[in-house]
């Protein structure tokens, strides 16, 4: 008896044979998908004696395989809908992932990403088997770190091949609450025990991450950073100093730029003055800076145009007076070197402590871009001047990446944007890998987003930042988009250059040593305890 879409007794035949039910046909195909004909009979027999866990592998997000030859095609099914003609079919797409040959047993002998060969209308679709997934899922012979446990099954681990995704640079993405800070503690604690002497620079806005890796970071903070404020160039030396707006700004900018120059060339160790810039990274005394704007100011005719100069010298001595702002602008950081500032910040040597955790929670609002444009701009710099042969790779992680990588820049976040998205364009050949951490993927640079070769999604719950992943995201990934915002905590959604197929993930469980501290606080038990009291005002 024919069902109009297989022979049942052939399939009844197949099944007992040892191959998985066939729940139905091709019926069109393309280069990237094909749609399917299921027997709605035969997909809820697949749920049948399935734990509740393993539900998903036969529904969206679920594979399935089709015999083309002797070739096994591997598909990620993306959407199921009812055939309204006939309430006894399902229509399914499956979004092609790779293929392999069959091997004996009639599942797959080998995987590899891709499709060279096509279905054809009529051919028989089925489930993935437990042996298809330890096939799709081995990692390569390549340096891999084991990251949890690929979703649904219980034992077959989720490798991440972190040449690759330190190589591309990558992006951890999902909403306040799922984890991201813990995902990212995982995944550098695992890197680490790898590779123990890596060199991994965290901008942490927050101070969350110093409890993650304990002995293992070095932390930096307003007491012990010393960031000399000759080391900025002439954007952030505006970033802080021009506090103008629109024509004035332009009129300020030309000024600090004529006497930065000026300041810098006074250097006594420089042996060519003429070649020095207001860009230069030449150290220069703040007295020097402030004698030429006066020095400016008293070529002018009218004592009104002098205005001008007389806000700028009044705007750095202030800055230098305060001593919120002292951890850069310091009159004594003149003698300070640029090489110290590198080997703190990358960890050269190392010695024992891989990361270095610059926490910019008590950096001035007003200084924070400006801080981070220095920061990121010194480690690429290094990079490019060093010798090709003797590269240090690095990695430069940005959590709250929307901050400093907003989508529209303003007049605030264009040179810390310049800076980092330089590093997205130009870092990978120099050994410098951009790590972004974020909750809005929509409010990311799309320059930044396009650059990583890895996405690492938790849940996202807002429609935006659902579509602005899907776009990111290859061929072969975008079915599983659908299932984002149903993501539990610990799970993510893994594609890119950073894993063999795309995949989604159960996280291994982090000790709670390795946590950050990034925990909600509990009002219900807060708002129960009456310890609060004045003595922490003082602080």
């Amino acid at each position: 008896m024919r069902t109009g879409i297989g022979d049942t007794a052939t399939e009844r035949a197949t099944v007992a044979n040892g191959a998985s039910l066939i729940l139905g046909h091709v019926i069109d195909t393309d280069g990237v998908r094909a749609v399917c004909s299921f027997r709605r009979e035969a997909l809820v027999s697949t749920r049948q004696g399935v734990a509740h866990e393993k539900l998903a592998a036969t529904s969206i997000g679920g594979l399935v395989k089709i015999a083309v030859g002797d070739f096994l095609l591997i598909g990620t099914l993306g959407e199921l809908r009812l055939d309204r003609a006939n309430s006894e079919l399902v229509q399914a797409e499956v979004e092609f992932m790779g293929e392999g040959p069959i091997g004996p047993a009639g599942t797959l002998g080998s995987f590899r990403r891709g499709v060279s060969i096509y279905p054809h209308p009529g051919d028989a679709v089925r489930l993935a088997e437990e042996a298809d997934f330890a096939e799709i899922f081995a990692p390569p012979a390549l340096p891999h770190i084991m990251f949890g446990t690929v979703y649904p099954t219980e034992t077959i681990r989720a490798p991440i091949l972190y040449d690759r995704l330190l190589g591309r640079h990558f992006a951890i993405l999902g909403s306040s609450g799922t984890g991201k800070s813990t995902t990212v503690s995982l995944l550098l604690h695992q890197i680490m025990n790898a590779a123990p002497h890596a060199h991994i620079l965290i901008l942490d806005p927050h101070g969350e991450y110093s409890h993650a890796f304990g002995t293992k970071a070095k932390v930096w903070d307003v007491d012990n950073l010393q960031l000399p404020y000759w080391a900025m160039n002439l954007e952030e030396h505006c970033e802080a100093f021009v506090t103008s707006s629109a024509d004035e700004a332009a009129v300020d900018r030309n000024i600090l730029a004529k006497c930065l120059q000026k300041a810098r060339s006074r250097n006594v160790r420089i042996s060519e003055a003429s070649k020095v810039t207001a860009d230069t990274p030449v150290a220069y005394q703040l007295a020097d800076l402030l004698l030429a704007l006066e020095e400016e100011a008293g070529k002018l005719e009218k004592i009104a145009d002098s205005s001008r100069y007389t806000l700028l010298r009044l705007t750095i001595e202030q800055y230098f007076s305060d001593q919120r702002y002292g951890f850069i602008f310091n009159a004594d950081y003149a003698g300070n070197s640029l090489e110290q500032l590198l080997g703190d910040v990358l960890r050269i040597p190392e010695a024992g402590q891989p990361i270095s955790i610059i926490d910019i929670a008590g950096v001035p609002t007003e200084l924070v871009n400006a801080v981070v444009s220095t920061i990121a701009r010194l480690v690429l710099d290094f990079a490019i001047r060093s010798p090709r042969d003797n590269k240090i790779p690095t990695l430069l992680l940005c959590e709250e990446a929307h901050r400093y990588l907003p989508r529209v820049a303003t007049t605030h976040t264009a040179g810390v944007r310049r800076q980092l998205e330089r590093i997205a364009r130009e870092g990978r050949k120099y050994g410098v890998c951009l790590g972004v951490v974020s909750q809005r993927p929509s409010e990311l640079s799309e320059t930044v987003l396009s650059q990583c070769g890895t996405m690492i999604s938790m849940r996202l719950n807002n429609v935006d930042d659902q579509l602005q992943l899907k776009a990111t995201m290859a061929e072969g990934a975008r079915s599983l988009v659908g299932v984002i915002s149903a993501l539990a905590n610990q799970e993510c959604i893994i594609t890119g250059d950073g894993v063999p197929v795309p995949m989604r993930v159960h996280v291994d469980t982090v000790a709670a040593d390795s946590k950050p501290a990034s925990e909600d606080q509990m009002f219900s038990v807060k708002w129960n305890d009456a310890s609060a009291g004045a003595e922490q005002l003082e602080a």
